[in-house]
């Protein structure tokens, strides 16, 4: 309950950092856009006040000059005229562009029609607009400056500001889902180490009835009427009190992240997996499993700790017991590949889905079949295979099937490899 009610808290955290996170975001994009606006309101400004000291320039030489009146009312004039007032009406503009240091490129008209603006999506339509009207005889009379690469300007140099806004965006998604991610391992380490404490508990208490009841009937002096029954009994506490010793043995090694530390001898496997197979040939006989070899590895001599070495190769027996089907049957396999001596066992049990392959090899994780107490062993099994495995340079691999059974295969470099 502690742990549900704690998931809720944080669950309800993440969500409201998750939203206020995307108000900053909503936000930043609003301050972006009314700078564009502010930049452009601007650009706007400058512009107009050039375009009405063109409008004022021009009105100080009509006086004098009947052609360029005739050329702003659009009247029909020879083409030397049409040119030469042309061009004097381009120097006016560009003289009081410079003027609010506007150096962009522009083309103009004279026209007296009136089309809507269309509306743009971030700036409005790059086209500006200064009516003649009181200047000439005919009203509505415009002059109507474009410039093509407006938006472009505006957009350099609003650049170091929009470049730090996108950085900020993505620097909060960037830390959002990184903070997201820690969030949801933290969840389901907490929820692996519950169920591994209470699958630990039930673990332990199994082995600990048995001893507890055995010990009771050797105490009541039950067992002196029948030695075979003495026998048993005491066979019974010493196999319970070997299980006890191999689950805090498991629990002491994988607790350390430091490297363990060994003397290297040169080993046979093919003469390990023979013994390793030896000792669980009682709980084959009593499980009705099969075990069959097929050591076909020429090279399969390596250098590594026996001990650690026998204990990797006892946990996936162990384990092809205990996820074994109605009728098991188990084989161990050797060959050689690339200087590698690779120990294949194979088993026809009730396989590893493909989702929880990936993460079979973590500390504490166990493949789930719905009963938390039906999940065999503390998940510390294959971690420490693995560890052990990768100590002696090598690696694991695995191949399941649901219903097919599972194949485990451990690499280790040959004396010749690590020569």
């Amino acid at each position: 309950m502690k742990i549900d009610s704690s998931s809720e808290k944080q669950a309800i955290l993440a969500i409201a950092t998750f939203v206020i996170l995307i108000l900053l975001i909503l936000i930043q994009i609003n301050w972006m856009f009314r700078a564009a606006r502010l930049e452009e309101n601007n650009f706007t400004h400058r512009v107009s006040m050039a375009l009405k000291g063109s409008r004022d320039e021009i009105g100080s030489r009509l006086p004098y000059c009947n052609d360029m009146s005739d050329f702003l009312c659009m009247k029909k004039c020879s083409e030397d005229v049409h040119d030469t007032k042309y061009r004097e009406l381009d120097s006016i503009i560009n003289s009081n562009l410079n003027i609010y240091n506007i150096d962009l490129p522009y083309t103009f008209e004279i026209t007296d029609s009136l089309f809507p603006q269309s509306k743009g999506i971030f700036f409005k339509p790059a086209t500006y607009r200064q009516n003649l009207n009181g200047l000439i005889d005919q009203d509505g009379v415009q002059i109507r400056v474009l410039f093509p690469t407006r938006n472009q300007f505006l957009i350099a140099q609003l650049w170091s500001q929009l470049g730090l806004s996108i950085l900020f965006i993505l620097f909060v998604m960037v830390s959002f889902f990184i903070t997201w991610r820690l969030f949801r391992r933290e969840k389901n380490m907490m929820l692996s180490t519950s169920d591994f404490i209470n699958n630990m508990v039930h673990e332990f208490q199994t082995p600990i009835a048995n001893i507890r009841f055995a010990t009771n009937l050797l105490a009541k002096n039950r067992a002196k009427e029948n030695p075979e029954n003495q026998l048993e009994y005491t066979q019974v506490i010493q196999k319970e009190a070997m299980r006890l010793q191999s689950h805090v043995e498991a629990l002491l090694k994988l607790s350390s992240g430091s490297e363990n530390v060994f003397n290297k001898e040169l080993i046979d496997m093919h003469r390990m997996i023979k013994q390793v197979a030896e000792t669980f040939s009682y709980n084959m006989e009593d499980s009705g499993a099969e075990l069959g070899f097929d050591l076909e590895a020429s090279d399969h001599f390596i250098e590594g700790e026996p001990e650690q070495i026998s204990h990797s190769i006892s946990n996936l027996i162990d384990n092809a017991l205990k996820y074994a089907s109605s009728n098991p049957l188990m084989k161990i396999e050797t060959r050689n590949k690339d200087n590698y001596l690779i120990v294949s066992i194979i088993d026809n049990g009730i396989g590893i889905r493909k989702e929880d392959q990936a993460r079979i090899f973590d500390k504490f994780y166990r493949v789930y079949t719905g009963d938390v107490h039906n999940i065999k062993g503390f998940g510390l099994g294959l971690a420490y295979v693995k560890k052990i495995v990768e100590q002696h340079r090598g690696f694991v691999e695995v191949e399941s099937r649901i219903a097919k059974g599972s194949k485990f295969s451990l690499y280790f470099p040959t004396t010749e490899k690590n020569g």
